[in-house]
């Protein structure tokens, strides 16, 4: 039996977890208690109910400890992931609750970002919320940004977009110490205080890391980087599919169900691996995370850059069974990042065709934009455009001619449709809908 000492109760109540206080011996998590060889099988224990097919092609990669695969395919293999979200539209019951007819009782998603301030080029930091509008299906999709400053993201220059589209996109006050109560964080010596956590960590994408793990838990659904862009719409696989986060070293999207099991899960595990912990290098960045691939970039960072990878691949291998959403699954990074080793990068010139080919067959791009490092060409290459350049160039002709939500689609469009879209045809939209109202 695999990680029989790491014992977590699922779905307990905040006051039991804050009990194990971070800063005790007994409660820590040490090597003996995880990864002791491969991980078990997920056991999902529905009640009488068949397992739709889609559902079950979760597992493919269940039992493998090579973590560069996914089941027989590669982390940035094209083929699979188009015609998988193609399947899945069909699936019109839920992986989480068999019993709910998505497609009948369709549910009004969160997806949830979270910034600090906008980058002096602040057009960089609105095109995933614009792809955001283009390609989800805006009847069940809401978008809500967190920032500990709202007027740092509503400026003069924002305002009219935010103003303008706030039907679809929330700006919303983050405060850690509020978030955290009601949460299994809750009075806990480390997590329980923002600014003790907010101290140890050298690297601030960190915090956002760790800010993610609570408004998911308190809110759901889905998490997304301001740098991810997505492709096409994933509201439809969001509320039909399991839980879960991406294959290797990333956790720039991910789904979780608020309060479900697997959110108390995380929570509570974190609880058990605090960064102030003197044991917290030795017992499990060297001997958990960093034989498994999970190094940090740099030293000064203290591994806090890979901590929820870190964390993600604990619950992934111990105890991960039970009812549905208690569960957590994988996905290829690849296909939520085509920017991977032996992916594609977003920066490199790229033809009509293949652009068509990754853009109809992956699910985002993460295009890590801006924050390129200085001398790297920030938008790529210009003849043939790269990826980058292509989804500047749809979104920012698109919304040169569409400044309120009439001209948006009424139901999603994948951002390659985009492309054919002429100014006139946008003028002709914004009327019709203006003689319809």
């Amino acid at each position: 039996m695999v990680g029989t000492q790491l014992r977590i109760s699922n779905g307990s109540s905040s006051s039991s977890s804050s009990s194990s206080s971070s800063g005790t011996e007994a409660g820590f998590i040490h090597d003996a208690d995880v990864w002791d060889g491969n991980p078990p099988l997920a056991d999902v224990q529905y009640n009488n109910i068949s397992e739709h097919s889609v559902c079950k092609f979760f597992r493919v990669a269940w039992n493998q400890n090579h973590e560069t695969m996914w089941g027989p395919y590669g982390l940035c293999d094209l083929g699979r992931p188009g015609v998988w979200l193609q399947r899945s539209l069909s699936n019109c019951y839920s992986c989480l609750d068999p019993n709910r007819n998505v497609c009948r009782q369709p549910r009004r998603l969160i997806y949830n970002q979270y910034l600090v301030r906008m980058h002096p080029v602040w057009q960089t930091n609105l095109l995933s919320m614009q792809v955001f509008l283009l390609t989800q299906d805006l009847r069940r999709a809401r978008l809500v940004v967190w920032t500990e400053d709202p007027a740092a993201l509503v400026t003069n220059d924002t305002a009219p977009f935010f103003d303008a589209f706030a039907e679809h996109i929330t700006v919303k006050r983050f405060n850690y110490n509020e978030e955290v109560v009601g949460t299994p964080w809750e009075g806990d010596s480390f997590f329980g205080d923002g600014s003790i956590v907010r101290s140890h960590l050298t690297m601030p994408a960190a915090w956002a890391d760790l800010v993610r793990l609570m408004l998911l838990h308190k809110y759901g659904h889905f998490w997304m980087d301001n740098d991810v862009v997505l492709y096409r719409d994933v509201s439809h696989l969001l509320d039909t599919c399991y839980q879960f986060v991406t294959r290797w070293t990333n956790n720039h999207v991910m789904r979780i169900e608020p309060g479900s099991q697997l959110s108390f899960r995380i929570m509570e595990t974190a609880l058990r691996m605090p960064f102030n912990h003197k044991n917290f290098t030795g017992e499990v960045m060297e001997k958990l995370c960093k034989p498994n691939g999970y190094i940090t970039a740099h030293p000064k960072y203290n591994s806090s850059d890979v901590y929820n990878t870190c964390l993600f691949r604990v619950l992934l291998r111990n105890n991960n069974s039970g009812p549905p959403d208690a569960v957590l699954y994988d996905f290829p990074l690849g296909w939520w990042d085509h920017d991977w080793s032996g992916c594609f990068d977003s920066r490199k010139e790229i033809n009509d065709t293949h652009w068509h080919k990754v853009a109809s067959s992956t699910l985002s791009m993460h295009s890590r934009h801006p924050g390129q490092p200085e001398g790297v060409n920030e938008l790529g290459a210009e003849d043939p455009p790269s990826p980058l350049r292509r989804v500047i160039k749809t979104v920012e002709r698109f919304f040169a001619q569409c400044s309120s939500p009439g001209c948006l689609p009424e139901e999603a469009m994948p951002l390659l449709a985009y492309e054919g879209i002429d100014d006139a045809t946008l003028a002709r939209t914004r009327r019709m809908r203006a003689l319809l109202r």
